[in-house]
C-alpha cells in the first residue's frame, strides 16, 4: 500500500520538504503583515530579539545552509553577516520592506542552489546530504516561526492595551 499525502498524490519526500520550506517562508513574512515599523523593530519581551530581527535571521539561516554550505561561497559574498550574533540585529537602515526583500533575495539564491540536486546528493566541504541540510533548515525555521508567533502576539497584546481607554480612579 502506498502512503498517500493529503493532496492524494503518492508521497514524495522532495516535494514535501520543498512545500514545508515554502510554508515556513510564507509564515515568516506574514508575521510582519499589518505591523508598524516601530512594532516590528520593538522587543516586546525583555531579552528577546525584535520580530524584524528574527525575520532577518531566517534569511541568514537559509543563506548559510542553502548557499554557503552548498557552494562554499563566503558569507560576505552572499551578503550575510559574518558572525551569527549579528544576524539577529536590526540595522538602522532595515525596515519591513528591506528585510522582506532580503528574505526573498536569499530564498531565490537558495532555490537556485537546490534545483537539480537530489536529497541524497552530498554537498559542501563537509559532504552532508542535501536531506540533512533540509532537515536542519526546516528545524531552525520551525523554531523561528514559533518565536515570531510569540513576539507578534506580545506586540498585538500591547497594541490592544494601548488602545483601551484609561480608567479613572
Amino acid at each position: 500500500m502506498h502512503h498517500r499525502h493529503r493532496d492524494d498524490h503518492p508521497f514524495d519526500l522532495r516535494r514535501d520538504v520543498d512545500r514545508r520550506l515554502l510554508e515556513y517562508r510564507e509564515l515568516i513574512l506574514d508575521s510582519l503583515e499589518g505591523l508598524t515599523e516601530e512594532e516590528a523593530r520593538s522587543a516586546p519581551i525583555p531579552g528577546a530579539p525584535s520580530l524584524l530581527g528574527v525575520v532577518r535571521h531566517t534569511a541568514y539561516v537559509e543563506g548559510v545552509w542553502f548557499d554557503e554550505r552548498i557552494t562554499g561561497r563566503p558569507r560576505a559574498e552572499i551578503g550575510l553577516p559574518v558572525a551569527t550574533a549579528n544576524s539577529w540585529k536590526v540595522r538602522r537602515t532595515d525596515d519591513i520592506a528591506s528585510v522582506t526583500a532580503e528574505c526573498r533575495r536569499i530564498s531565490a539564491l537558495a532555490d537556485s542552489n537546490l534545483t537539480d540536486r537530489g536529497l541524497d546528493d552530498e554537498v559542501g566541504e563537509n559532504r552532508r546530504s542535501l536531506l540533512a541540510i533540509y532537515v536542519h533548515v526546516l528545524s531552525e525555521l520551525g523554531w523561528n516561526t514559533g518565536q515570531l508567533d510569540i513576539l507578534r502576539a506580545a506586540i498585538l497584546a500591547g497594541r490592544r492595551r494601548a488602545a483601551r481607554p484609561t480608567e479613572q480612579a
